[in-house]
């Protein structure tokens, strides 16, 4: 694996976040690099996908080679090895373990809010299946839509990332993403003005928009017509 690192472009816009507590009480305890570099990899994929109530399975981290080639495996059997950097992190406390009610698999949970309520619903008989098949991989690291959000409108809440998807099951993310662009360019950094410009291209078309569309958008908006929406 080629470690030979350029530096940081500082032109480069997109970063990932991660919480403060893993820097104050998880690295300096955390003895393993292997589950070291698997709650790093869990917190920025959980992260990347805007839920940190995202169900992990072997199966997945096993699915980012990039990721296992950097693992330190001196057996030579890799499963094994992500099992016990799985089976470490969850006896450490930073991942949930829970197992899937319809066979039995572990699944594995980050120990967060969100993380510890999707662990809960699942162990009351709840359905993993929901949830996205898709994770995001070391190779194929693309800004996101929940990015695009946290790094122009505002904090990402857990009520807001499911708008988001919900957005994304009912319109292009390239819409979503200019939809967002229009709402920094005019200076309404709310998500109901977002919503408002998406629910008006589905209705009458995307084609047909222009800027005195968009600037009708915002005079209604600033107008009051969606002034009982508060913050985002």
């Amino acid at each position: 694996m080629n470690a030979d690192f350029k530096g940081f472009q500082e032109s480069k816009k997109r970063f990932s976040a991660l919480p403060d507590q893993f820097f104050s009480e998880l690295l300096p305890f955390i003895d393993d690099i292997n589950e070291l570099k698997l709650t790093i990899y869990l917190l920025w994929n959980a992260y990347t996908q805007g839920d940190f109530g995202t169900a992990f399975r072997l199966a997945d981290v096993l699915l980012d080679q990039r990721f296992l080639d950097g693992l330190q495996d001196e057996d030579g059997e890799i499963e094994a090895c992500v099992a016990q950097a799985l089976e470490k992190a969850a006896l450490r406390g930073s991942l949930i373990a829970a197992a899937d009610p319809d066979n039995g698999e572990a699944l594995y949970f980050i120990n967060s809010p969100r993380g510890r309520q999707a662990a809960a619903l699942l162990i009351q008989g709840g359905d993993s299946s929901e949830q996205s098949a898709i994770r995001p991989t070391l190779d194929n690291i693309q800004p996101n839509i929940f990015q695009l959000y946290e790094e122009n409108i505002g904090t990402l809440t857990p009520l807001i990332a499911d708008a988001l998807r919900d957005a994304q099951e009912s319109c292009p993310e390239e819409w979503i993403e200019e939809a967002i662009q229009l709402a920094v360019k005019n200076n309404v950094r709310r998500w109901k003005y977002v919503e408002s410009i998406l629910t008006r291209w589905q209705e009458e078309g995307k084609d047909g928009a222009n800027r005195k569309d968009n600037q009708e958008d915002h005079r209604r908006y600033i107008k009051g017509e969606y002034g009982e929406i508060g913050q985002h």
